[in-house]
């Protein structure tokens, strides 16, 4: 590399990906003032945001001849790669605030990778495997998009950067201020503070929370056979989330106290959420339905995994078959809007699979129907009962504020009434 001739002829930076005719081509990458950006690929001359799968290679002429060398797959690693290059064939570092190509910097610093992978591993002894894969999901995300290479060497406007690149793939607010709160994380787990100014994070809008009407509950179960309707009478009357109900010992169930209890498992492996542990009051009747089935059951849990109602041949996991189960309930019931579109995998061989278009008119698909939705019914009907500190402590909320959601469900009864009787309503004619 150290011969490149880079005076006449600079070095270009390509990526080899598949076209829509399944063919490899090399695109060129989009160049941002004086270095390329591997964020942005060039297709038929209109910039194209990176995708996963495709390598980056370095591109230069030498003696009249074209010469490539692949650099790796990620848009940080390719810029690296890309500095340290022309570096060398220069005898210069490019000025990027402060870095230099091979990574030295006037002050020490872990680099992005290594972060990420040291606060993974803190994440991971100190939270739930589903707070752990969250994050990991954020930070690989996030990983993409950064083009430093240091930790200590993010500032501000990297942060904003990723603000813009979130926008540009079309992500949900929320979504891309979450990812920017877990890399926020990361750089303070290494002593690096970032200061955003007033106004840096994006307003988001709360989505509104929705619930089962008692009509829908009511014709569901009428749908449902005599174990799906006992599941989701579960999930109705303690308002767990699904991994909580699809964990659920018999050792959890106080007949005595009229209790069921989140706790944690080592077999199957188990931590709830925040690791709180935490009991709901239940009525009786379903305790005695519980009863009943635990005289008859051989497993340890009190809703061993089904087999899957639509795929027979699935192995899946624990929990893997109650999402579908409430969809195929629903859509036995009359619910499905009609209005779901999208698309699902078949595996037709070991090597062969085909994608196939769906739609809730006639497949058990409906997005209306959702396990995390029978959480908010208990928690709508609750809240009345327990006020808001007692189902903060039944719903397993760190913050009282996320219990707060769930205000506007009290004082609803009668509303309706009190409006048709009122002055204003004899205004109308």
């Amino acid at each position: 590399m150290g011969t490149m001739d880079t005076k006449s002829h600079r070095i270009n930076l390509t990526q080899k990906r598949k076209a829509e005719n399944g063919q490899w081509h090399f695109y060129p990458v989009q160049w941002d003032g004086n270095k390329p950006d591997p964020r942005l690929i060039i297709i038929d001359e209109e910039p194209a945001s990176w995708k996963g799968g495709g390598a980056y290679f370095l591109d230069w002429r030498e003696g009249g001849k074209r010469i490539r060398k692949q650099i790796g797959k990620t848009p940080r690693g390719a810029l690296d790669a890309w500095r340290k290059a022309t570096g060398v064939a220069n005898g210069s570092i490019p000025d990027d605030g402060g870095e230099t190509t091979d990574g030295a910097t006037d002050t020490p610093g872990i680099s992005i990778e290594a972060g990420i992978k040291q606060y993974l591993e803190a994440v991971e002894a100190t939270k739930g495997l589903g707070t752990h894969g969250s994050y990991k999901t954020c930070l690989t995300w996030a990983e993409c998009h950064i083009t430093k290479r240091l930790v200590n060497r993010l500032n501000r406007n990297d942060l904003l950067g990723l603000f813009a690149a979130g926008r540009k793939e079309g992500l949900n607010q929320k979504t891309i201020n979450k990812r920017v709160t877990v890399v926020l994380n990361m750089v303070r787990h290494h002593d690096h503070d970032i200061k955003l100014k007033r106004g840096d994070w994006p307003k988001t809008t709360e989505k509104k929370i929705e619930v089962y009407t008692n009509e829908e509950i009511e014709k569901f179960f009428a749908a449902c056979t005599d174990d799906e309707r006992l599941l989701f009478e579960v999930f109705l009357c303690t308002g767990f989330r699904d991994r909580e109900v699809s964990h659920l010992f018999w050792s959890d169930v106080d007949y005595r106290l009229s209790r069921i209890s989140v706790t944690a498992k080592t077999e199957p492996k188990y931590t709830p959420k925040s690791y709180e542990i935490r009991s709901v009051d239940v009525p009786r009747s379903l305790l005695d339905k519980l009863r009943t089935r635990q005289k008859s059951s051989q497993s340890l849990l009190v809703f061993p995994s089904a087999p899957h109602p639509t795929r027979k041949s699935y192995g899946g996991g624990i929990d893997s078959h109650m999402l579908e189960t409430c969809k195929a309930v629903a859509f036995r019931a009359g619910f499905n809007c009609g209005h779901c579109h999208g698309t699902y995998t078949i595996k037709r061989s070991k090597t062969r699979k085909e994608t196939v278009p769906y739609s809730c008119k006639t497949h058990p698909r409906c997005e209306r129907w959702f396990l995390h939705k029978w959480r908010h019914t208990f928690a709508s009907h609750m809240i009345g009962v327990l006020g808001l500190k007692g189902l903060q402590l039944a719903m397993g909320h760190k913050d009282i504020a996320t219990t707060s959601k769930y205000l506007h469900f009290l004082g609803g009864d009668g509303i309706k009434e009190k409006v048709e009787a009122s002055v204003l309503a004899k205004m109308i004619r």
